[in-house]
């Protein structure tokens, strides 16, 4: 099949449709070398904390973030303590889908529940005022964005330490670092390369990274590596909003992916919700441990299953109860009761919005707040626009999450920069606000000059189109296309890339035949499978975004 660029053809190992990342062989050749480590800024101050703590075997708090990243994160960390010799620990996690440390716990864990070091994962990186007013000392391992320079120092009370290890932080004083590490083990940490800031990490791979360092330097870095607690670090990386196309990334999800072995509480999940398979997958990953925990927090029961998952994974089974409660949430958000004028049934038809963006409260229709996140990726995912999905406080502030259809465009950034007030932490395209409800309707209504006029991604074209309209790449031959399958192995094929990274593909309106099926547009025959499409076809050439994903999507500019 030639693939044409530019009006030549494009070499086999140039040819962008092909899996970057190559399936390893039966014998292992193509596995990819195991990258370095990463030497965080503030490792130093990190692992002195930990040691201290590790010693006396003090109470260690870990701080559990509210989705399955937070809990593979907390079930990282939580292993390797007790590899290193500390087993006196308190989990904490959120009743209420809200991330981070909270004020009450603050005040829980200085009057209430003494305890002596708090570690908070995947969150907290910006919340200063609390991990200062800890009267104890306070470890923020995270990947999010971090707004300020603060990074570690004393806390309010004189006596005790803060220190935030972020992937998002230059390491400028790697040296200070190799210098006090090697202290620890002469020679060991000789090798280490300078660190470059590596923004596209889950804060799984952050804590086991971290992990690696600190074994390192107290005994043999096989022994996490043995424990296969990277496969948890794959997990956050398939669950997390990240690019995932680089050698760091890909090395722990073809460890993830394509072992022969499972890590132990992984292995018991997979065996109790599937008896038939032996091997983690991505399709299991993302459609089957991920909601299912992910549901459960949802309904407030982040508790019991950050308890299933670190103690009792053979009963991750019981969590199955909460996932209706998720679907009717969503069905209120996405549907709207219509009555026949003239018979008087009742239906269920799809919400229809309108506007350029989504701007929706759901308070007003029952939900609670938790789903805001997931209802705002169906609302933007299934309509191809910008989605703020909110509840309103007592106080009036609306509280929700926020979807983008752009991956690089910083949406967060935008919100933040709008008004001192506004609050705004998480990810570019994807993160959680509060404002006031005119704040928002103005800040959705000028997304628009923050976004692309043309679309950014390389479009491929397929079939029997005029040059002018080709895309950077072409294929030329669309029998031969969809002959070779090659739709279906970019689709569903790549193992190692996660639900949210895409292709974009544009093919001739001649190459496409309809059929409408209750009441929802669908693409048969044009590239050898469906799709389910935004608004009614139209114009010469249509155009189709692959995702990786079992459900393929259209969207028609």
């Amino acid at each position: 099949m030639a693939i044409i660029c530019n009006n030549e053809v494009v070499p086999e190992e140039k040819n962008i449709l092909l899996d970057k990342w190559k399936f390893p062989s039966v014998d292992g050749e193509c596995e990819p070398e195991k990258p370095p480590m990463c030497m965080f800024y503030n490792t130093a101050r990190a692992l002195q904390l930990l040691f201290k703590h590790i010693k006396n075997n003090n109470k260690i708090v870990l701080g559990t973030d509210v989705d399955v990243d937070g809990i593979g994160t907390t079930y990282i960390l939580k292993k390797a303590l007790i590899y290193l010799g500390s087993n006196n620990h308190v989990i904490l996690i959120n009743q209420e889908k809200t991330h981070g440390i909270q004020e009450n716990q603050v005040r829980f864990f200085n009057e209430k529940y003494k305890v002596d070091l708090v570690i908070i994962t995947d969150s907290s990186s910006n919340e200063l005022e609390l991990i200062k007013a800890l009267k104890c000392d306070v470890l923020v391992i995270d990947h999010h964005d971090i707004l300020h320079e603060e990074y570690f120092g004393k806390c309010n009370d004189g006596i005790h330490n803060f220190v935030i290890v972020n992937n998002n932080v230059d390491n400028f004083q790697q040296s200070i670092d190799i210098e006090w590490l090697n202290k620890i083990k002469p020679g060991a940490f000789d090798n280490i390369r300078e660190y470059k800031a590596e923004p596209d990490m889950s804060c799984g791979l952050v804590v086991y990274e971290l992990m690696r360092v600190c074994f390192r330097a107290v005994g043999d870095e096989r022994t996490i590596e043995n424990s296969l607690l990277y496969q948890w670090a794959g997990v956050t990386l398939f669950t997390d909003v990240i690019n995932t196309l680089n050698d760091r990334n890909q090395y722990y999800l073809n460890k993830t992916v394509f072992s022969r072995e499972t890590e132990r509480a992984l292995g018991s999940i997979l065996r109790a919700m599937n008896k038939f398979k032996a091997t983690l997958d991505k399709s299991f990953i993302t459609y089957s441990l991920a909601p299912i925990i992910n549901k459960a927090i949802r309904a407030g029961k982040g508790a019991e299953a950050v308890d299933i998952v670190l103690n009792n994974p053979d009963n991750i089974l019981e969590l199955k109860k909460y996932a209706e409660l998720q679907e009717i949430a969503i069905k209120k958000a996405t549907t709207v009761e219509v009555i026949d004028s003239d018979t008087g049934l009742r239906t269920l038809a799809p919400r229809v919005f309108t506007g350029k963006t989504i701007v929706m409260d759901v308070t007003k229709i029952g939900v609670h707040r938790n789903y805001n996140g997931v209802i705002a990726g169906r609302l933007s995912g299934d309509t191809h626009k910008d989605a703020a999905v909110y509840s309103v406080l007592e106080n009036g502030i609306c509280s929700g999450s926020f979807r983008g259809i752009y991956k690089d465009v910083n949406y967060r950034k935008y919100f933040a920069d709008f008004s001192s007030d506004i609050y705004a932490q998480g990810h570019p395209p994807a993160f959680g606000f509060k404002c006031t409800k005119e704040q928002l309707d103005e800040i959705m209504n000028t997304l628009y000059t923050i976004e692309p006029t043309e679309d950014p991604r390389p479009w491929i074209t397929a079939g029997n189109i005029k040059p002018e309209a080709r895309g950077i790449y072409h294929i030329d031959n669309m029998d031969e296309f969809r002959r070779a399958g090659y739709v279906w192995r970019i689709a569903t094929g790549n193992s190692k890339v996660p639900s949210q990274d895409e292709i974009s593909i544009r093919v001739s309106a001649l190459d496409v035949t309809l059929r409408e099926t209750k009441g929802k547009l669908f693409i048969y025959d044009a590239l050898g499978f469906e799709c389910k499409a935004f608004k009614p076809l139209s114009g010469s050439y249509f155009d189709i975004y692959l995702e990786y994903t079992n459900e393929i999507t259209a969207y028609i500019r």
